[in-house]
């Protein structure tokens, strides 16, 4: 089964919460890659940061010029975030 990312939801301090298609959520801490500093320390800048969208098919995250991680890669480096019962469905479509 693929890992397909449905939610990217950038955060302060350098974290990014991550639904998946079966409803798993995580949150990732970037900070580490973006203290690397390279190609991935503009992710340094909130503004920046807060331009994550889902790539082509949910396989991936990714920012303006060419930045990305793959939905396979986050999902073994996120931290479980468990959810209340009561949360709505997420229509997958």
């Amino acid at each position: 089964m693929l890992n397909v990312i449905t939610e990217a939801i950038p955060e302060t301090g350098g974290f990014l919460r991550l639904r998946y298609r079966d409803g798993t959520v995580l949150k990732l801490d970037i900070k580490p890659v973006i203290d690397q500093g390279g190609v991935f320390a503009a992710l340094a800048d909130p503004a920046f940061f807060a331009l994550v969208a889902i790539g082509e098919g949910g396989r991936f995250v990714e920012w303006p010029g060419g930045l990305d991680f793959c939905a396979d890669a986050l999902r073994l480096q996120g931290v479980f975030q468990p959810q209340p019962d009561s949360s709505p469905a997420i229509p997958i479509g």
